[in-house]
């Protein structure tokens, strides 16, 4: 733990060092230097680093050389999420984001129509920033453009999932909640950076394959987690609200079971209520006791246990390095 903990900090100096070297962009205006400013404070905000430790592990996997390298190229997958994060706060009209404003709120001031445009600028800029994360980083021109092969393959795949999310209705399988939380989730939360990492090293095809087979297991379980503290979290805790979801009518595993699983009362109540803006909080309490009754919520725990497991043993009998597999 105290190792995942250095590396957190060196990722945060250098996500800090790369994204004050934009401030001199500020030069075409107060205002340009403005918005790179709350770009800044926007991915300082803090955060678990998780995709960035995976692309640095995912390379020390394989080699133990180079570590500034793979420490600022891996900040491109911090700047693709805010991206992704910026765009998908407007998508669900969210207004907070680790305990903040979300970055359209923080404009809205002088308008919502203008808060969502600069909100979507500025997500612009930080998937532009990602790629800069790789091109100035100390790699081989062959590993950053396999590197660069692979960010493009996060952001296609994530838009694919975030369509079929957002896409109308709630005629969907397990099956189909679990391709969202394959393209949307599992592909920029494991597997992109994993991916980044081995790229890197230039690793073994077969090897990258296994460690995919790991990545899209702990992905989905991170998704179906992050679902679970979507309706049960403490805001003060998460930093987000934990009635969005409800109220979006977010497609989730634990509402796709709960369908299934409930009686024809409770379903019907969920299929009237769910997803609508108006909501109370008393029928956002019963849709939580809903799934937790018929075992919705208990399913949903068990299926990431079960992911968690699958992804470690995908790579037990691989010969990693120490440091990176453990």
């Amino acid at each position: 733990m105290k190792k995942i903990e250095a590396y957190r900090e060196k990722v945060n100096l250098a996500l800090k060092r790369f994204l004050e070297k934009k401030l001199a962009d500020g030069k075409y205006s107060p205002k340009i230097k403005n918005l790179i400013e709350n770009i800044i404070e926007y991915n300082l905000r803090g955060g678990k680093r998780i995709r960035p430790l995976a692309v640095i592990f995912a390379y020390k996997c394989f080699k133990d050389n180079n570590e500034k390298a793979v420490i600022d190229a891996s900040i491109c997958i911090e700047l693709m999420q805010a991206y992704l994060l910026i765009h998908d706060d407007i998508i669900d009209n969210a207004d907070l984001r680790r305990g903040k404003p979300s970055m359209h709120k923080i404009y809205s001031v002088d308008g919502d129509e203008f808060g969502k445009s600069m909100a979507i600028l500025a997500g612009n800029l930080c998937s532009h920033y990602a790629y800069d994360g790789i091109l100035e980083s100390d790699f081989s021109d062959k590993e950053k453009i396999d590197a660069v092969k692979y960010i493009d393959w996060i952001a296609e795949r994530e838009n694919y999932g975030q369509a079929l999310d957002i896409i109308p209705g709630f005629d969907i399988s397990e099956d189909e909640v679990m391709k969202i939380y394959e393209l949307k989730t599992a592909t920029y939360t494991m597997q992109g950076p994993l991916y980044l990492g081995a790229v890197l090293a230039s690793a073994p095809k077969d090897m990258i394959e296994k460690l995919q087979d790991y990545g899209r297991n702990i992905g989905i379980a991170f998704q179906i987690q992050d679902d679970i503290i979507g309706i049960y979290g403490n805001i003060e805790e998460t930093g987000k609200p934990n009635d969005s979801d409800i109220k979006e009518g977010k497609k989730t595993l634990l509402v796709v079971k709960a369908l299934e699983l409930a009686g024809e009362n409770d379903r019907k109540f969920i299929i009237e209520r769910y997803g609508n803006k108006d909501i109370s909080k008393k029928e956002i309490n019963r849709i939580r006791n809903i799934i937790k009754d018929c075992r919705a919520l208990d399913y949903c725990r068990k299926k990431i246990k079960s992911l968690i497991d699958g992804g470690k043993e995908s790579i037990a009998g691989l010969k990693l390095r120490d440091e990176g597999k453990s």
